[in-house]
């Protein structure tokens, strides 16, 4: 099973038709089973669509120029069928309405969404969204979930610890499954960064980077970005996390300039799960 985890940084690209083709090529080429992808953005103002190839689970509809959207909309048009879900987080940029989703080559059983701070205004850019969603894979159910989260800390605000545990509660149904946590975690592994460090605490979730047999690449940011503008180095801040003991194959980061060019202002992360042997490990308790 080939997972990608990718934050795509879209509409706020330079080129960015261009790079939505080259996005769409890639999949086809590499047959990624399971895709998360977060800021993925709509214009504020734009209409929504009737035809829409994303599914939203929020109140916001899937509106014309859904990166999600458009994205499925040509891989359609090569023969290549996902299944999209949506979710909204925040503004972005005062124009933008961007959330998170995650791309399936088979149907979702079951979906999820888990907002955080969902009373503050949807302006704020404090309140986040994770979605989810079980996939039967090889006559197994897994669950999979496209996360963006805060930093550890915002403006003398504890963001980082907060949502985690609201995430750690509201998944503890679809933990007797195999899960993927995959996405933008805003906390680098490092320097072991206090986000990281509660990640690994209960041992219960397994870093793909570390887990793989085979790596190729690491870092995830390599400049300045927003959020880390006073960055001087290279990060990795986007993870692919298993709630147990699965054999990873391997680890490579993609649409990094050596691995595909670059796309986004992030590396993505592909990783590949060993199925014939994930019978043989323990879940995670």
């Amino acid at each position: 099973m080939k997972l990608l985890t990718l934050n795509t940084h879209s509409w706020v690209e330079t080129d960015q038709i261009a790079k939505l083709h080259q996005l769409a090529d890639v999949i086809v080429k590499e047959e990624f089973d399971v895709i998360a992808l977060q800021e993925v953005n709509q214009f504020h103002g734009s209409l929504p669509v009737a035809d829409n190839q994303v599914t939203s689970l929020s109140d916001l509809p899937i509106k014309e120029d859904n990166f999600a959207h458009m994205l499925l909309k040509i891989l359609a048009n090569k023969g290549q069928q996902y299944f999209g879900i949506w979710g909204d987080c925040h503004i972005g940029f005062d124009i933008y309405e961007e959330g998170t989703a995650l791309l399936s080559r088979q149907p979702f059983q079951e979906t999820q969404k888990i907002t955080f701070r969902s009373e503050l205004d949807f302006e704020d850019v404090r309140r986040r969204t994770v979605v989810g969603a079980s996939v039967e894979i090889e006559g197994e159910l897994q669950w999979f979930y496209s996360a963006h989260f805060s930093w550890w800390e915002f403006e003398g605000e504890a963001l980082f610890n907060e949502e985690w545990k609201t995430f750690e509660q509201a998944i503890q149904p679809s933990l007797k499954h195999p899960t993927y946590l995959l996405g933008d975690f805003n906390n680098d592994a490092q320097k072991l960064a206090e986000g990281y460090q509660l990640i690994q605490a209960k041992q219960q979730w397994q870093d793909s980077f570390h887990a793989a047999q085979e790596k190729t690449g690491e870092h995830t940011v390599t400049k300045k970005i927003a959020g880390w503008d006073e960055n001087k180095q290279k990060l990795r801040i986007d993870y692919v996390f298993t709630s147990r003991e699965l054999p990873v194959d391997s680890y490579q980061t993609i649409f990094d300039g050596d691995n595909y060019p670059m796309i986004s202002d992030h590396c993505g992360i592909v990783v590949e799960i060993n199925q014939e042997e994930k019978g043989s490990c323990a879940y995670a308790s």
